[in-house]
């Protein structure tokens, strides 16, 4: 497979690149504690309108850092926060798309509608990875061509419903994608761009 996986402080930065042993491959949470029964359906009111922002594998002006590209081998998928998920919310899904080429990067699903936040490098109990444009069904990270620029779209997707087994496994990511989307009650996005040199 091809490498995986605003603001990340430089602490953060260095602990990450200090996994040299790591695989790039996104990994489950290492929090067994808590359980991986996700509520059925959200029932708070929220105070806004649903809204992700970027995590950590960001710099100040919301870019991409390289850890979270193939240009580095790990190729991690990004952190990413969430809020004020709507009520009635059955389940989360993230997706990333590059807007220059229309090509599928990441399709996560299952995500619990109770959670805030995806870390770095890692899959909340629960959620799973449907399979990319890349043949994979894992996040691999922007790779554009050297000494240009793209621009790579994150979406949160609260659903009505939880998405179906079919979604995922072998599914066109084509598919996925438009199942997510047909399930929507509410979206929140941002683009952040890479340059590869």
């Amino acid at each position: 497979m091809r490498g995986h996986r605003i603001r990340a402080g430089v602490a953060v930065t260095t602990a990450l690149l200090a996994c040299a042993s790591c695989s790039g491959t996104t990994k489950p949470a290492s929090d067994t504690s808590a359980s991986a029964t996700a509520p059925a359906r959200t029932t708070a009111t929220p105070t806004g309108p649903l809204t992700l922002t970027p995590g950590q594998g960001f710099d100040r002006s919301g870019d991409f850092i390289p850890l979270m590209t193939c240009d580095d081998p790990r190729d991690y998928s990004p952190g990413l926060n969430f809020a004020n998920v709507p009520a009635g919310t059955a389940e989360l899904a993230v997706t990333m798309v590059d807007l220059d080429v229309h090509k599928i990067h990441w399709l996560q699903l299952g995500i619990p509608p109770n959670a805030t936040k995806i870390a770095p490098h890692h899959l909340i109990p629960g959620a799973r990875e449907a399979l990319n444009d890349f043949g994979e069904a894992t996040y691999d990270g922007p790779c554009p061509p050297h000494g240009s620029t793209h621009r790579y779209q994150l979406t949160l997707y609260a659903l009505r419903q939880p998405t179906p087994a079919s979604l995922g496994g072998s599914a066109p990511p084509a598919q996925t994608l438009r199942g997510i989307q047909s399930q929507a009650i509410s979206s929140a996005s941002f683009v952040a761009r890479y340059t590869r040199h």
